[in-house]
Order: C-alpha cells, then structure tokens, then sequence
C-alpha cells in the first residue's frame, strides 16, 4: 500500500509538472484545496485511493496506476469497481486469500 501511494505521488507531480500547472490550477483541476497538494507533495499527508482516483478521472490520466498515460473514466471506474468486488469476495470467504 505504501509503495502504490508512493507512485501516485510521483504520477500526480509528473501530471502537474507535464500539464504546467501550478498547485493551486492542480487543486482546481482536481477539485481539490490547495493546501491538500501541498501537503501530499511535502509528504505531510498521504494520498488516499479516492483522491488519486480522483485524479485520474478528472485528468483522464492514470494516476491510480502509478502514470500518467492517458485513459478514460469509465476504464478507471471499472477498474476500481472489479477491485472492490474481487475484495469483497475474499473478504466472505469466496476466494483465497
């Protein structure tokens, strides 16, 4: 988990510093605060699996998977949606862990 939170710091600033932006037109790109980008990126806070989704989806770049190549939200979203579900089957019992 830390080493994906890792590469989706290092994917969100090569997708700001790729799209030329400063933290403040990131945060707004991303509908996100200002302050939240600057702490994720003095490593004061760490970027959730939401906020990297989120990313993604608003950038149409793969941050939540560690780059910035582009794709569609719908990808992103299925994605995400089958992780959940291949979880919640381990969680009952269906899968191995």
């Amino acid at each position: 988990m830390e080493n994906e939170r890792g590469q989706w710091l290092a994917a969100m600033r090569r997708a700001r510093t790729e799209l030329g932006m400063t933290q403040m037109q990131f945060a707004a790109a991303i509908g996100m605060s200002k302050d939240a980008v600057a702490s994720w990126e003095c490593g004061r806070n760490r970027i959730c699996r939401t906020s990297a989704l989120r990313m993604s989806v608003r950038l149409q770049c793969n941050i939540i998977a560690g780059n910035t190549d582009p794709v569609g939200a719908e990808e992103l979203i299925q994605a995400r949606v089958r992780e959940y579900e291949h979880n919640l089957r381990r969680r009952m019992g269906v899968l191995a862990p």
